[in-house]
């Protein structure tokens, strides 16, 4: 009679959980203006509370969303293009990363595939937050968003 082998008996360990860290950074306070943002690019009925937004010394994007598995979110803006920008100079990245808070919490979706880029287009938000590839872009808000190294 064949014996089991020992592996075949052994259980699987159980797989790491990816730890999921929050952005650090400064709280920014002013939901007001974020939340006018969400409207004028139609992301309304987004859970905005204090916290949902901070700043942080992002040097390679101008922001990054949070998806967390119960659909909540967290955005984290630059901020060295925010202190050089200004708010003006931060809305397309801002209405970017809102876009990706909104159809994770709407529809469990994150990433810039196919349904992220229809719905940037059909919004007038930007696709990328690079200045790299924002650079193509023909949209309102190309000038004031990255500085252009020559």
């Amino acid at each position: 009679m064949a014996t089991a082998s020992p592996r075949a008996t052994e259980p699987t360990p159980p797989r790491r959980r990816q730890t999921l860290v929050a952005p650090k950074g400064i709280v920014l306070n002013d939901l007001e203006w974020v939340d006018r943002v969400a409207k004028r690019y139609m992301l309304e009925s987004l859970d905005l509370t204090p916290g949902s937004v901070v700043l942080e010394r992002l040097t390679t994007t101008g922001g990054r969303c949070f998806c967390y598995p119960d659909g909540s979110w967290l955005i984290g803006l630059s901020l060295p293009r925010f202190q050089r920008f200004g708010r003006p100079g931060m809305e397309g990245i801002l209405a970017h990363e809102l876009l990706h808070a909104w159809l994770w919490s709407r529809h469990n979706y994150s990433g810039h595939g196919p349904v992220f880029a229809g719905h940037a287009s059909a919004r007038g938000i930007p696709r990328w937050c690079s200045g790299e590839r924002e650079a193509a872009r023909t949209g309102p808000f190309q000038l004031p968003l990255f500085e252009h190294r020559l």
